[in-house]
């Protein structure tokens, strides 16, 4: 039996570095070797227990770029060949941090589906939504189609009206590329942001931000009923002020009959003010995951469309990245995910190639 390291979450906080098998090859699919994994925010909130899965151990990672290194009998997509650099977008999927892992996929122009319930109460799909990398899109940007089509998701789900005031909450990385999108392509009148990290405003505004706002400087400054367009691109928040609490915040912000578009989740419950919703009518939209509203097949048109967004430098990658970090730093890597809350950062990357110079 072959085997291959991995990163496993054995427990909150706990992880080990082991050796694991090899995935067996799908008939249908592909056995991929792993070139590099950028750190998500959901793996960290995984690593910290605000999301959890069924059950231990788990190997995070899901920003994932591999190498094809052997395809199954039953593989017919003839574009795909060994060599080939593969990036994929799966609903609840993880295994990246580990040297292979196999993929099902579905690519822009076909239509498979293998649909189970998944836990969380809706419908997944065995498969992915999956992109070849062409040669002028380097390693390294690469990894972050998986990011950009997360975001563009939910944007192309639920887009700003042309002339539209956008608030962006949040500015990691998906607000940065949320609201790169939506500055560059999609003819809003102004695109401003929040965040209470000063170095994380700074680098919304060198992205795409119009004004990047501390908390207070949003509630002081900006009149209520300005924004017709909120992106909530949070963590979990808590706060001791409930005044202060950013959703609330927002929808003070927010016009009458404004949309509000969630994009992340947590476990943990996050406070709306549904005063303010009832009174105003705000629209709580969001782009589902469960696939008999949004089919993986959707997905994979939406993959094609990231993929184009980083060649055309409209999400600029090469300004995302702030860290590569080698996958054989194993106490590196821990430390990173301790401290990922507290970095100014944006994309940190887990780079697997070293096994191969070494």
């Amino acid at each position: 039996m072959r085997t291959m390291k991995a990163v496993q979450l054995i427990a909150p906080r706990k992880t080990i570095l082991g050796d694991v098998p090899v995935p067996e090859v799908p008939a249908d699919g592909l056995l991929m070797k792993t070139r590099c994994v950028s750190i998500c925010s959901t793996d960290i909130s995984m690593f910290e227990g605000h999301l959890f899965p069924s059950e231990y151990p788990v190997i995070l990672g899901h920003e994932y770029l591999g190498e094809v290194v052997e395809t199954g009998p039953e593989f017919d997509n003839p574009d795909i060949e060994i060599g080939d650099r593969i990036v994929y977008w799966g609903q609840t999927d993880f295994g990246g941090f580990a040297e292979y892992r196999s993929l099902r996929p579905v690519f822009s122009g076909e239509t498979k589906e293998d649909v189970f319930r998944a836990d969380r109460d809706f419908h997944d799909d065995r498969r992915a939504a999956a992109v070849k990398v062409p040669q002028e899109l380097d390693d390294l940007q690469a990894s972050f189609i998986e990011p950009v089509t997360g975001a563009m998701r939910s944007v192309l789900a639920n887009p700003p009206k042309i002339g539209d005031k956008v608030l962006i909450m949040g500015t990691g990385p998906i607000g940065i590329i949320a609201g790169s999108i939506i500055r560059r392509l999609l003819a809003a009148r102004t695109v401003v942001s929040v965040d209470a990290n000063p170095a994380r405003n700074e680098q919304a505004g060198e992205h795409f931000s119009h004004r990047a706002y501390l908390p207070d400087e949003l509630i002081a400054e900006v009149p209520d009923n300005t924004f017709d367009y909120v992106f909530d691109a949070l963590p979990t928040v808590k706060t001791d002020d409930e005044r202060k609490d950013p959703r609330r915040v927002a929808m003070r912000k927010l016009k009458p009959k404004g949309r509000y578009v969630l994009y992340g989740a947590s476990q943990e419950m996050q406070k709306f003010d549904t005063w303010l919703m009832l009174a105003k009518g705000i629209h709580i939209c969001a782009s589902p995951f469960d696939v008999s509203a949004f089919p993986m097949h959707w997905t994979a048109n939406v993959i094609q469309s990231a993929m184009r967004m980083l060649l055309s430098g409209i999400v600029d990658g090469k300004r995302l990245l702030s860290t590569v970090h080698r996958f054989d730093d194993y106490d590196g890597l821990v430390g990173i995910f301790e401290n990922y809350r507290s970095t100014t950062d944006l994309k940190t990357i887990v780079d697997f190639r070293a096994r191969d110079a070494s």
